[in-house]
């Protein structure tokens, strides 16, 4: 059983729990999310997850594209953990550009609540989607997708084209993850945030807190 550590709602350290008993009681822990993007192509990688690691929808969907728990003792730039098991990729921590923190407060049902702090952050790269592989089966594949046809769908949710390894697929609203588009727009914010990057923006606008209260 993997054990992460709990904090309060300011985010100062008070223990730790297993992973199933934080979202049972609705115990603050963090988490760690990286979204891929080619900013000199303006694509972005969105992984396809397996439903057997889906806890909330139990369906396949368009996730970030590496993300998870940070476990207990593990630091911020551990984080990058999880772009190796869920992609394959060696990436260095100082390679990663931060987005800031996403603070999430979410009832799912009685028996799992989402409260989590979410530590973002962008690595902009080459990518192949072949290169691309999931060390187990959480990951079905990786899908690029143009950013503005992107941010267009997240804001009129229709249908959009994305690439995949076995080519160019058609997908709907319903293969994204709904809260990500309807809560605090994930999606959207995220993307938002990479064209700030990718305009030089100042870097204190590269922050999940600005952009959500533009």
């Amino acid at each position: 059983m993997e054990y992460v550590d709990v904090f309060d709602e300011n985010y100062h350290l008070i223990g730790s729990a297993s992973k199933k008993e934080v979202h049972e009681k609705g115990l603050w822990h963090q988490v760690f999310s990286c979204l891929f993007v080619n900013t000199k192509e303006n694509k972005v990688y969105l992984q396809y997850k397996n439903a057997s690691h889906n806890d909330v929808a139990h369906q396949n969907k368009l996730d970030i594209s590496v993300g998870g728990h940070l476990l207990k003792g593990e630091q911020v730039k551990d984080g990058i953990r999880e772009i190796k098991e869920e992609s394959s990729l060696d990436v260095p921590f100082d390679k990663l550009i931060s987005f800031g923190v996403r603070k999430i407060d979410k009832y799912i049902n009685d028996n799992y609540r989402i409260r989590e702090f979410s530590h973002l952050f962008i690595y902009d790269s080459v990518f192949n989607l072949n290169d691309l592989q999931s060390t187990d089966d959480e990951v079905l594949y990786f899908v690029e997708f143009d950013i503005d046809e992107l941010i267009s769908f997240v804001k009129n949710p229709t249908k959009v084209q994305g690439l995949t390894p076995q080519g160019l697929k058609e997908f709907k609203e319903l293969d994204f993850i709904k809260a990500y588009i309807e809560d605090d727009h994930l999606y959207l914010n995220y993307l938002l945030l990479v064209k700030k990057y990718m305009q030089n923006e100042d870097q204190t606008k590269l922050n999940w807190s600005y952009i959500t209260k533009e």
